[in-house]
């Protein structure tokens, strides 16, 4: 059984979080509506990272890939000059450890709460070699959930850092009538099928996307003009907004078809970075975002719905 914090204001608006499953926020509820989108027994029966909720991504944005052997080996990278190996699941280690509550704030109005990353010596030595702590902070109010993450570098050497939200958010039809993503972007990044990684091919793109019925979309768009990118469901009569800090430098749309959800989903670079680290001018941060000793950084992203 998955352990659950459940919050709720004096006005009903609520939010429910996971802890020990990737610190997860499975629900968010405003005005009596579910705006997160979660399959039924989520998370308790959850195996996997995606599939609901918001997954927190770290240190790890989408698959790691090694070509060396000339096949397509997922999770295997090196760390220039070493000759070991590790293995970087999908989109990180977050369910691979736990996190710990270290402080809340409640209020009929306002709720916020703070969960820290402990990350076990099994993955240090396994996943990532790295000592680097992360603070996962929610706020709650009626207007909007902030989440708000806090990265340290705890280590003597330069640490490798991608980080990103995937949230899910619930849609009110599989055939997505009425269903429109807007995101203030400049480039559609074209990526392999096989592998999703980027292939360096690009095309001017204005990130206004009208889904069809019976469509795959899992898009990657760069160049953002703004900082809010959102969600607008004519029958369900409202827009869901996220706005993000200027950290972020990719931005998803991805829905399977035939799905009851749409994620619009804030990352860094850093998509197939861990390949790189085998080449020993990784530590520049071209590849993907590294933090020095000592070094802290931010990210912030918050999540609001206007009625249309």
């Amino acid at each position: 059984m998955r352990a659950i914090d459940r919050y709720k204001l004096k006005d009903g608006t609520s939010c429910a979080i996971s802890p020990n499953w990737g610190c997860n926020l499975f629900s968010w509820v405003v005005n009596g509506v579910e705006l997160m989108y979660c399959p039924e027994d989520y998370p308790e029966a959850a195996w996997k990272i995606t599939g609901g909720g918001n997954p927190i991504l770290f240190p790890s944005v989408g698959r790691t890939w090694d070509f060396s052997t000339g096949e397509n080996v997922q999770g295997i990278y090196r760390i220039f000059p070493s000759e070991k190996t590790w293995f970087m699941p999908s989109h990180g280690i977050i369910y691979n450890c736990r996190f710990e509550k270290i402080g809340e704030t409640v209020s009929p109005d306002k709720v916020s709460v703070a969960y820290e990353l402990r990350i076990t010596d099994k993955v240090k030595l396994d996943n990532y070699p790295f000592d680097v702590g992360l603070i996962q902070r929610f706020t709650l109010t009626r207007e909007s959930i902030e989440l708000e993450a806090t990265v340290t570098n705890k280590d003597d050497k330069i640490a490798p850092a991608a980080f990103g939200y995937h949230p899910y958010f619930r849609i009110s039809n599989p055939q997505r009538e009425g269903v429109e993503t807007r995101l203030p972007i400049t480039t559609y990044l074209k990526t392999t099928p096989d592998t999703i990684l980027l292939t360096g091919e690009s095309e001017a793109a204005d990130g206004a996307i009208d889904l069809q019925p019976d469509v795959y979309y899992d898009h990657i768009f760069t160049g953002a003009t703004d900082t809010r990118m959102s969600l607008i469901d004519r029958k369900a009569g409202h827009a869901i907004n996220v706005d993000y800090d200027e950290k972020f430098e990719l931005f998803l749309v991805y829905s399977p078809d035939g799905s009851d959800f749409v994620c619009i989903e804030p990352w860094t670079r850093g998509l197939g970075a861990y390949m790189h680290l085998v080449e020993p001018d990784w530590t520049d941060g071209k590849y993907i975002p590294v933090l020095q000793p000592g070094e802290t950084a931010t990210y912030k992203a918050t999540f609001s719905v206007t009625a249309i």
